[in-house]
């Protein structure tokens, strides 16, 4: 699968070499574990300088990136005649307001500005459909305003040739598409076509481009409760199809479908992606990732792509055993094994796929234990690949580090691929590694072993740090994490509800969400940009979703009282949660500056994806409920006013930065000895209204380290905002470094203390590494037995649910720096 890199010289991991990792995973007499429910697989293909993708049988789904789908025995062949194209597969990825204007301040911008609703912008969504008749998205008229929609897994409906043909809906060998104009829409909507509506049956991409752009349902005629960020967006639509997650390629081709009609509009454009994987480099450099940078940039203003950060970040326990999680890091030193366990269900029919970031001139072996101990896969050496194919049809692979014609894996990749398909008992797999490196581990189940059933495939030495998803993790691209909207809601049948602390958490609006993913990437880019409320939002609920009328699905989630669904507020909207949620509530913010932009300049764009992620980082607020581990919020929480008077430049009351107002983050919560491998820091600095401090040169900040090193000092990025980065003195792992940010003399906030060491932990002294060796120390070992019942999830029986008590105070703001506890 699925910020400039800190150093040019770092490795390139590419996707998993698809050749080998087809070919491995094969059984001529079974469904292939990669293939679409046509049988076929979704192959990425890098193009060479120059070459046309149409010559080669390809669709060019972004910038330099082909796609085509193959059945398995097809691919060699392919791959043969192409020796010189770099393919690859992954995984699908997963599709990851009333109350939420309060803490975006979208009500301030409108009033400051007299705009506001996003008129004259594009609100791009890519995700599972949408109920094109839902009131929220058609006009007090009735009229559509949904401009176009490209619906995947459906038959080309010809009634605009030209662009069915441009986007692969007629190729035989790409996903088959229709194509609709907002007029076609109308006329199916009153009967006069007797085409089949576009629908939603997920619900996910209806309640999504609620958040973003709905309008509250203004056919209605009465006033709207849940209306969107920009409700009079112009919606452009793509779904491609998504029973089982998102193929990279689909995805790539739906926001080239969005951008290139929003040209054809002569307006801005920002594109919504809520979905997410874990297999990949996390890096930036995967095929889905790169591809959707191509389409934004410096050199095209009025383009911006927002992404959720993934829903990843709980850790959970089971007893004295865990942290379980999907990521996790070691050091591999010479002359010892170090063994990472995942814990596993029993599985019928599972699929599980990880994925390994080395740095550069790290060599590791790679091997595979299944259940019980058995030997699946022997050591791997860098750059070979070996499988494994059991009695019961099980079938395994480990590609590590592969350089040669079969591969897209080049001699300057360092990452390693292991997979598993089939068959097995409840346990534990071990991933083995031997030789000396840094790997960062992250583990993705599909099947009867996804986490979204239940107890799916975990590592059982978990971190939190690293867990943003991919496409989220790319440097130019801008994620979005989770904060809660609201702690308690009248559902429409049964009695008002709130949240009740649970797990030793008292829950209060305004929180980070537990369960938003954590930065920075494997080498140390922050991770995510900016937080938003995804806790519980209201929104349009599809007529398709809807569990009075079908059971199961979005809105009829664990935990409701008498087992009612209590996640339906009114006849047509309904409540869930998620980076998901989040990610809409910056698009159409971003939608917002784009308009706001055109309306300063005259009708031209100015704004690009990087300018216009600075501007929602400068105006971002922090957050009135508890921070617990930073490493999930970014810089702060969405506020646009804030976004709005930076982009502006409004000047702030006069007067020095207030102490007591501003703040600075760090991107990890422990530090490396290793200079190549920063802790980066941001600083934001408020006036005593808490208005940013705009005219402020920086002059008076000071870092102090002790214990560590400064990388980068403090520079200022824009007005209020500035950026450092620290890092571990060599040598001194196991020890703590100390650091400190002042203004004229007086520190902003007390000094951070972080842990050295050269993963999480050494840092926390749970890993034993004298001797030379690597082992787990004896408190910290954990049993080969998968934990029982489900994960933590968003669903409301994970976190809690009581009928509607008093309610307790927000509470003053709190913050906890460690990321390395236990549960």
């Amino acid at each position: 699968m699925p910020l400039v890199l800190l150093s040019a010289t770092f490795a390139r991991a590419e996707g998993a070499p698809a050749r080998s990792l087809v070919r491995l995973l094969h059984k001529p007499t079974k469904v292939h574990p990669l293939a679409d429910d046509s049988g076929r697989v979704a192959v990425s293909v890098a193009l060479p300088q120059g070459k046309d993708a149409r010559s080669l049988g390809l669709l060019e789904v972004a910038p330099g990136v082909g796609a085509i789908r193959l059945a398995p025995d097809e691919l060699d062949t392919f791959a043969a005649a192409n020796p010189d194209l770099a393919l690859t597969v992954s995984p699908p990825l997963m599709p990851l307001l009333d109350v939420s204007g309060k803490w975006t301040r979208v009500d301030v911008f409108r009033t400051a500005t007299g705009l506001g609703k996003g008129n004259g912008v594009v609100v791009g969504i890519i995700d599972t459909g949408l109920d094109v008749a839902h009131p929220d998205f058609r006009t007090a008229t009735g009229k559509s305003r949904v401009a176009w929609i490209l619906q995947s897994g459906r038959m080309p409906a010809g009634l605009h040739p030209e662009i069915e043909e441009r986007f692969g809906c007629t190729d035989p060998k790409q996903t088959k598409c229709a194509v609709f104009s907002g007029a076609d829409l109308d006329a199916m909507m009153s009967g006069q076509s007797k085409l089949g509506l576009p629908r939603d049956p997920e619900g996910h991409g209806t309640h999504v481009t609620s958040i973003a752009a709905g309008n509250g349902g203004l056919m209605n005629g009465s006033t709207p409760k849940y209306v969107g960020i920009a409700p009079e967006a112009t919606l452009v639509i793509a779904s491609p199809p998504s029973t089982s997650g998102f193929d990279e390629t689909d995805l790539l081709n739906a926001a080239r479908f969005i951008f290139e009609v929003g040209d054809e509009l002569g307006l801005p454009t920002v594109v919504n992606l809520s979905v997410g994987g874990d297999f990949g480099p996390h890096d930036g450099t995967s095929p889905i990732e790169k591809g959707l940078a191509e389409l934004v940039g410096d050199d095209k203003p009025g383009r911006a792509i927002v992404v959720a950060a993934g829903n990843s970040g709980a850790l959970y326990g089971r007893g004295d055993r865990g942290p379980f999680g999907i990521h996790t890091e070691v050091r591999v030193t010479p002359g010892a094994e170090v063994r990472v366990p995942i814990a596993t269900p029993a599985s019928k029919k599972g699929d599980g796929f990880v994925w390994i970031t080395f740095r550069p001139g790290d060599e590791v072996s790679v091997g595979l234990e299944g259940p019980g101990g058995s030997s699946w896969i022997r050591l791997v050496d860098p750059g070979d690949e070996l499988g494994y194919s059991g009695d019961d049809e099980t079938t395994a692979a480990v590609i590590n580090r592969l350089a040669n014609s079969k591969s897209p894996i080049t001699a300057e990749t360092n990452s390693a691929v292991v997979a598993f398909h089939g068959a097995w008992d409840e346990g534990a797999f071990t991933i083995r590694l031997s030789g000396h490196g840094d790997a960062q581990l992250w583990v993705t189940g599909k099947g009867d072993v996804s986490s979204a059933g239940g107890a799916g495939l975990a590592f059982e030495k978990a971190v939190r740090q690293g867990t943003i998803a991919i496409p989220a993790s790319h440097p130019n691209l801008l994620a979005v994490g989770c904060t809660l909207n609201r702690i308690g809601w009248d559902p429409l049948t049964i009695e008002p509800i709130e949240l009740v602390a649970a797990n030793g958490i008292d829950w209060q609006p305004d929180d980070v969400c537990y369960f938003s993913a954590a930065g920075p990437t494997p080498f140390g880019v922050a991770k995510p940009e900016i937080s938003a409320p995804g806790g519980f939002i209201a929104a349009a609920m599809s007529r398709d979703a809807d569990p009075r009328v079908e059971a199961g699905g979005l809105f009829d989630g664990a935990g409701c009282p008498k087992g009612e669904p209590c996640y339906i507020v009114d006849q047509t909207h309904a409540i869930t949660a998620g980076t998901s949620m989040s990610a809409p509530h910056v698009t159409g913010a971003v939608a917002l500056l784009f308009e706001l932009d055109r309306h300063r300049n005259g009708g031209v764009s100015t704004l690009t994806q990087a300018r216009v992620t600075e501007l929602l980082q400068v105006g971002a607020r922090w957050p009135t409920g508890t921070v617990r581990h930073e490493t999930q919020l970014g810089v702060g929480a969405l506020d646009l006013e804030g976004a709005r008077r930076a982009f502006e430049e409004e000047p702030a009351s006069s007067g020095p930065p207030s102490i007591e107002k501003s703040w600075w983050v760090l991107s990890s919560a422990y530090a490396r000895p290793d200079e190549t491998w920063p802790v980066w820091g941001t600083i934001e600095l408020r006036r005593e209204d808490g208005e940013i401090a705009s005219g402020i040169a920086g002059t008076e900040l000071e870092l102090s380290v002790t214990g560590g090193v400064i990388v980068q000092p403090i520079m200022k990025v824009r007005h209020g905002l500035f950026r450092f980065a620290v890092a571990g003195e060599r040598g001194r792992a196991g020890s703590k470094m100390v650091v400190d940010v002042r203004y004229a003399g007086r520190s902003i906030e007390s000094p951070r203390e972080l842990a050295i060491g050269e993963d999480v932990w050494r840092s926390n002294g749970t890993l034993d590494a004298t001797s030379g060796g690597c082992a787990w120390a004896e408190e910290a070992r954990t049993s080969s037995r998968s934990p029982l019942g489900p994960s933590i999830g968003v669903a409301l029986a994970g976190i809690g649910l009581w009928r509607r008590r008093s309610r307790k105070s927000e509470g003053a703001s709190a913050r906890a720096q460690s990321d390395l506890d236990r549960t």
